[in-house]
């Protein structure tokens, strides 16, 4: 199981090596049991303003959030993501 917190300022890289940021938040759904789906990581600038709430970025539309399912491997301190995923961010 993983939790929120081995997420939180984990680096955020594809898998040819381009780092994208860290990740500053997680976006989840109710799963209508009393629990999480995890959806999505926040990363880089926009993650960051939203969650210390110092700009009005929406980093949902600034494309600022990995889908989950884009993420391929989770090592200590590092989570990899497809690479056309940096086309999305950049």
């Amino acid at each position: 199981m993983i939790r929120a917190s081995d997420l939180l300022g984990c680096v955020v890289c594809t898998e040819s090596g381009t780092k994208l940021g860290r990740v500053h938040d997680l976006r989840a759904h109710a799963d209508g049991r009393g629990g999480w789906l995890l959806m999505g990581l926040v990363v880089g600038g926009g993650g960051l303003r939203e969650r210390l709430a110092t700009g009005d970025d929406d980093p949902t539309s600034s494309g600022d959030v990995v889908a989950w399912q884009a993420v391929t491997r989770l090592e200590d301190g590092v989570v990899t993501v497809r690479d056309e995923i940096a086309a999305a961010i950049s």
